[in-house]
């Protein structure tokens, strides 16, 4: 049986900001069980989450800062929509806002959640919809970018 894997990069991007970081720890590399496909002409479920846990970002900012989350597709279907959603607020002694719901993770920026000063270990989750057999079997990869900017 033919299987269809999304593996997924992250990069990171500062804007502007001379000395501070982002980091970004962890991947997801899926596999759709063939389990899926109950009958031949079914669909897969169509929807897929990562751990709640899946990758975590640091952010080394000694001010109000916000984060953007983009795209670059590599080898990527157009028919996938991607997601991600803060599960957590890290470690820090600042609030962080916003990003608790998922969003769409689009082919340019968009805002994603904002916060102040330095936080470690933000977790986050992603899904994936419009999973299909329609689409052939492969391997699909998409890099997704997050952006670190002063608020």
């Amino acid at each position: 049986m033919k299987k269809l894997s999304l593996l997924i990069f992250f990069i990171f991007y500062t804007q502007n900001l001379i000395g501070q970081s982002i980091t970004v720890t962890g991947d997801w590399n899926y596999s759709i069980p063939s389990t899926d496909i109950t009958e031949a002409g079914l669909d897969f479920t169509g929807t897929y989450e990562s751990n709640v846990n899946q990758v975590y970002l640091d952010i080394q900012y000694n001010n109000k800062w916000q984060i953007s989350v983009d795209k670059n597709n590599i080898d990527w279907n157009s028919t996938f929509r991607l997601f991600v959603k803060r599960t957590g607020d890290g470690i820090g002694t600042k609030k962080v806002n916003g990003g608790k719901n998922y969003i769409r993770i689009r082919n340019r920026p968009g805002k994603f959640f904002t916060g102040d000063r330095d936080r470690m270990f933000i977790p986050l989750q992603y899904k994936i919809e419009r999973v299909s057999v329609i689409i052939p079997a492969n391997t699909y990869v998409v890099e997704i970018v997050y952006t670190l900017s002063p608020k």
